[in-house]
């Protein structure tokens, strides 16, 4: 039965991999964007967002993940930070769950808060709170995906 579970999780990531590659301005590693685990005990598998890097105009991204169980809660909880400050208070939450075992992308508006950024350079960053079964208490994870934010260039006659 676990070798079953194993094999399917490895079909699922190998197809979102292949969809997240699709998408436009996706690599494998995801650069420029940075990814990290702050905890890692639910059955989530980030995979990455797209466009991997935003300009100032930007209006959304997309979250691509895998849930090799049934997740009960998948929470993004968005901020900005200028280059040279810290990071913003964190905004209000984004859901992108439950979902069912599967592979699934979650759009994420972005526009007001690359706004914030329209005269500096900085970064979008998510926070992603993912839980499968909530009576498991250990199925937990935290990722935090920053993605890197330019300006948009003056037009001409500014």
């Amino acid at each position: 039965m676990r070798t079953r579970h194993r094999r399917r999780a490895h079909t699922l990531a190998l197809a979102a991999l292949a969809a997240t590659l699709a998408q436009a301005g996706s690599t494998l590693d995801g650069h420029p964007s940075v990814t990290r685990y702050l905890k890692n005990d639910a059955p989530f598998v980030l995979f990455g967002v797209t466009p991997t890097r935003l300009d100032t105009g930007a209006s959304h991204l997309t979250l691509t993940f895998i849930a090799t169980d049934p997740l009960s809660q998948v929470s993004v909880f968005p901020y900005v930070r200028r280059l040279s400050e810290p990071p913003s208070g964190l905004r209000d939450q984004v859901s992108c769950g439950p979902r069912d075992m599967g592979s699934w992308n979650c759009r994420i508006p972005v526009a007001g808060l690359v706004q914030e950024l329209r005269h500096h350079e900085g970064e979008l960053g998510l926070r992603i709170e993912a839980h499968g079964d909530v009576r498991e208490r250990n199925q937990h994870s935290t990722v935090v995906v920053t993605v890197p934010v330019r300006r948009l260039a003056a037009s001409p006659g500014r």
